[in-house]
């Protein structure tokens, strides 16, 4: 059965509603293989172009394989693009006001499709693509097996036109049962054309129609399909197998693994159970050891069910907590058992995620009772031991007990002489059929597959594949197409495609590689790729974006042209970032004066543009410098009496102070003035971090647990919480709490970021790599993305990984929302480099350019960044002289020097000192504004706090803490320089 197809057009300042004009759909069956194209009319009835959002949810096994918008009155096809490219390129379209139009699949198994425009007083065509299989089931007392296909056609309360068409292969259209409420069967046209039974529907003024049901005799014999493209030509055959079963051997001994993550809450325990209740009652008898697992795995315990009693082990269940992300090695099962259960949803997101579930040879069922499962892992690691994966959301407790009783038929071998790269969808017959594909390397291939019996026998069977050519085939078949196929529109390529991802998604960390270029050849929507369909061929050329046919001639002109262009401003950016560190040289090898300034500077007044976008305040309005009991600059704080009583000093002495401290270039020269950090302490004041820092540490993380299911969406009490941990001396429990970070939103590279920023303030720089790998697999085209995995490696001693990674923010051109983040990063590489070589491990430089390759050291810098985008935080730096450095006034007295602001991105702002003023400096924080929902109410920022940067007595200090709207200023810490 098909669930409910129901599309859902949202616009919103429409004065008039915008309505669904007429549906044209064709579906085309080939044994049990469905494909539907979907066509939708809308039309805009107001005086304006308007902007659509199409949301569509469909069943599980459907898929979208495609889609297609009108331009200029011609279908355009949309075309694959990598995922974080795709991202990139909507955001960047977004940002200057014109939309792209982009396939996203949302939570579960919803689609949102961007329409714009929807032209005023005219009408817009959305084409989609969608693929499905059909389950087979068996009447009671006939024994035949049926497969129902439905079409929902209650698009609208009313449509101008309804065109239906449906082809089904191999099968006589007097042997298919037509229902169709509210129409009436005599309204479907039927007729047999060859091999293809074929039903149409053509009606107008349509107010009833409902759905159209055809009831088909399931398959006897195979039914194969061919494609040709690009020189290829694949087929998929729907296998009809006679189901063979046999009982297993009843277990001595179970592994329960459980998977007790934060994720794990969602899963129906109740399901759950209930199968474990019929499976226990089924044994009888058998010794079970309970495995939890989260971020790391629980101490095993061990229980006994007698007579199908498992009381103490279901109490242990039922009050086991959920917290933490999953790692894939927490759920090893332990040696010396017959049988392995995993319930998990397979969303491993913690350290290592490519180790497998059991060791051995021991079969393993996965199961789960949640619609948000990685189902072609928890597939692989079943099926890889023999074992099998159990949908429980679909399956009663009866059936999959019935399933972990029993031993089925698997294929273990599928080979051919005249094919290659042969998939199938799983070794186990589902409903009674087997789908395979390959690639024919001949006109006629004979594909042999070999099943395991439950007894062990091998028995085999061929399947005879030709290959047909498009004279074969019904004329509407060659005919609509969103794609132009040679031989119509049933996508035999994109089947073998999806089967073939669908086995790599498996280990998705080890095929990234190929998921992306079959996803991108066969135009399939993957995690590794998305679908989008851009206006004009220059967005195509400017993105580097491969566009339909139709254009791909003028592509292919102006991508020549533009290769030399973008080869002189690759080379050119080199040349500016040397110009600008040549400058900065300038600054270092200068001699600040380090008295008291006769007065204080007049800060700079400058229009501001946030991210260099057209929202902007008004340019004639000055951006407000901070408040205080000057004009020009905030109060300072009391100063120490360190500095208060270098302040009497002369200038002269202290001339003479400055000379001697003088350092030379990549040298520490004389010992550096002593230096203390002193960090604010992050303390805020919800009720629920009241409660946990009154806890004792004994009591403290069953508090946490507590507040827990009010705050499961909220990044800031998983901080929170994790600082009181650590504070009371709990940094396990408090690493568990910070990894749920990994569970929330999954890939929002946001709350990842800040992620491993606390991973790395909590001293876990091998925690924080990964983290930070996959922040930048979703955003490589953010230079944050390298810097942040460049330090990660730093912080873990690797040098040579550090510095390369830190290189791409040097070399490479950025968007200039991200202003100086070049030149913070090669301080952060030289002074890589000069540690590296300390430590005896010289790294290899000869791929950077000579010219950049200088340590700078310093006495103190800070580096600021944060985790939304698109939002304007400020970094202030207070001297012993109460003299500010900020964006309006970026040079101290003393030589103090700031970065360039950055309004539009993520950071990071920097301040520098060479030679610091004994004294004390204070660090603030101030949040400007945003343009965009940021991540969590409070804007969460990382900042971090050095001393001798670039010496051998370099410390460092990371501090996260957060802001919660504009205009908020904090207090970060300060430095304690002595004389």
């Amino acid at each position: 059965m098909v669930g409910e197809f129901a599309p859902r057009l949202i616009v919103r300042d429409a004065r008039l509603p915008v309505r669904l004009e007429s549906v044209d759909l064709r579906t085309e069956v080939i044994g049990h293989a469905v494909q539907t194209r979907v066509e939708l009319v809308f039309r805009n009835p107001n005086d304006r172009a308007l902007e659509g959002e199409l949301q569509f949810p469909l069943r599980d096994g459907q898929v979208v394989t495609g889609f297609a918008l009108d331009l200029n009155g011609e279908l355009r096809p949309a075309v694959p693009v990598d995922k974080a490219r795709g991202q990139q390129v909507f955001e960047d379209i977004t940002r200057a006001r014109v939309d792209p139009a982009l396939l996203e699949k949302t939570q579960g198994n919803n689609y949102k499709l961007r329409v714009y425009p929807l032209p005023a007083q005219g009408t817009r065509r959305v084409v989609l693509n969608l693929s499905q299989t059909l389950d087979s089931v068996v009447a009671r007392g006939s024994g035949k097996a049926t497969s129902t296909l439905v079409l929902p056609l209650q698009f609208a309360d009313k449509l101008q036109r309804l065109d239906v068409e449906v082809l089904v292969a191999d099968t006589a259209a007097t042997a298919i049962d037509v229902q169709a409420p509210g129409l009436g069967a005599q309204a479907v046209a039927r007729r047999q054309q060859g091999r293809w039974a074929q039903f149409s529907l053509h009606q107008t003024e349509v107010t009833a129609a409902k759905s159209l049901s055809l009831r088909l005799p399931a398959p006897t014999s195979v039914a194969t399909g061919t494609e040709t493209v690009a020189g290829n030509t694949y087929f998929y055959a729907d296998v009809p197998v006679t189901p063979s079963a046999a009982p297993r051997a009843a277990p001595q001994r179970i592994a329960l693994l459980w998977d007790a993550s934060g994720s794990g809450a969602s899963r129906d325990h109740v399901r759950e159970f209930a199968l474990l209740d019929q499976y226990f009652r089924g044994l009888r008898n058998v010794e079970v050891t309970l495995q939890a697992g989260r971020d790391v795995a629980d101490a095993p315990q061990r229980f006994t069910v007698k007579d199908g009693r498992w009381d103490s082990l279901r109490q242990a269940l039922e009050k086991m907590p959920y917290d933490g992300a999953s790692n894939a090695a927490a759920f090893v099962a332990p040696a010396g058992h017959d049988l392995a259960l995993l319930f998990s949803d397979g969303l491993f997101n913690w350290s290592a995620t490519g180790v497998p579930a059991t060791k051995g040879s021991t079969p393993l069922y996965a199961l789960s009772a949640n619609t948000g499962v990685d189902a072609p892992r928890l597939r692989d690691l079943a099926e890889s031991v023999g074992g099998e994966w159990l949908d429980l959301t679909s399956l009663s407790s009866e059936q999959a007990a019935k399933a972990l009783h029993t031993r089925k038929a698997r294929l273990v071998g599928l080979s051919s002489v005249s094919a290659r790269d042969l998939v199938t969808s799983t070794p186990f017959a589902s409903a009674g059929h087997l789908a395979i594909a390959g690639v024919l390397t001949a006109p006629a291939a004979t594909v042999e597959l070999s099943f395991e019996r439950p007894d062990g026998r091998i028995e085999r069977h061929q399947v005879v594949v030709k290959h047909r050519t498009a004279s074969e085939l019904p004329a509407t078949i060659q005919g609509k197409s969103s794609m132009p196929r040679q031989e119509g529109a049933f996508p035999v390529a994109q089947r073998w495609a999806s089967l073939r991802v669908a086995a790599l998604e498996a280990d998705t960390e080890a095929h990234r590689g190929e998921i992306r270029r079959l996803g991108k050849s066969f135009g399939l929507v993957t995690g590794e790729t998305s679908l989008i369909v851009l206006d004009l061929v220059a967005d195509y050329v400017r993105y580097e974006i491969e566009p339909p046919a139709s254009l791909r001639a003028e592509y292919e002109r102006l991508m020549a042209a533009g290769q030399q262009q973008l080869q002189r401003a690759r080379s050119n950016n080199i040349e500016r970032v040397a110009k600008r560190f040549a400058e900065q040289v300038v600054w270092w090898n200068k001699s600040f004066p380090k008295d008291t300034p006769d007065q204080q500077p007049t800060p700079k007044t400058e229009g501001r543009v946030m991210g260099g976008s057209a929202l902007q305040r008004n340019e004639t309005t000055a951006r407000p410098a901070p408040t205080g009991t000057t004009p020009a600059m905030a109060s300072p704080p009391a100063p120490a009496p360190m500095a208060a009583a270098m302040a009497d000093r002369s200038r002269e002495s202290m001339s003479q102070e400055t000379e001697k401290r003088k350092s030379g270039p990549g040298n520490g020269g004389n010992a550096p003035a002593p230096t203390a950090i002193r960090l604010t302490p992050w303390q805020p004041n919800s009720p629920y971090a009241r409660r946990l820092r009154e806890a004792t540490p004994e009591t403290v993380y069953q508090r946490y647990l507590d507040e827990r299911p009010d705050f499961t969406q909220s990044t800031a009490f998983y901080l929170d919480s994790a600082d009181v941990l650590l504070e009371k001396k709990q940094p396990v429990l408090a690493l568990r709490v910070l990894s749920n970070l990994a569970e929330m939103n999954l890939e929002n590279r946001h709350i990842l970021r800040v992620l491993g920023y606390r991973l790395l303030q909590a001293k876990q720089a091998r925690l924080a790599i990964p983290v930070f790998r996959t922040v930048q697999r979703l955003s490589p085209n953010e230079p944050q993305s390298y810097r942040d995995l460049g330090l990660a490696h730093q912080e873990a001693g690797q040098w040579q990984d550090a510095t390369d990674q830190l290189w791409q923010v040097v070399s490479r051109q950025w968007d200039g929302r991200f202003p100086d983040i070049d030149l913070t990063a090669l301080a952060e590489l030289n002074a890589t480099v000069e540690r590296a070589t300390r430590a005896g491990s010289p790294v290899r430089t000869e791929a950077y350019d000579a010219r950049l390759l200088r340590n700078l050291p310093l006495d103190l810098r800070i580096t600021l960044a944060w985790d939304a985008d698109n939002t304007d935080i400020d970094l202030w730096v207070i001297d012993p002289n109460g003299e500010k450095t900020y964006y309006g006034h970026r040079q101290s007295h003393q030589g103090g020097r700031i970065s360039h602001d950055v309004t539009g991105g993520y950071g990071p702002e920097e301040f520098s000192l060479r030679h610091a003023k004994p004294g004390k400096y204070t660090v603030q924080a101030q949040f400007y504004g945003h343009r965009q929902q940021v991540v969590a109410p409070a804007t969460t920022l990382m900042m971090r706090l050095t001393t001798g940067f670039g010496r051998p007595d370099q410390k460092d200090e990371l501090v996260t803490l957060r802001l919660a709207g504009q205009s908020e200023l904090v207090t970060v810490g300060s430095f304690e320089v002595g004389g």
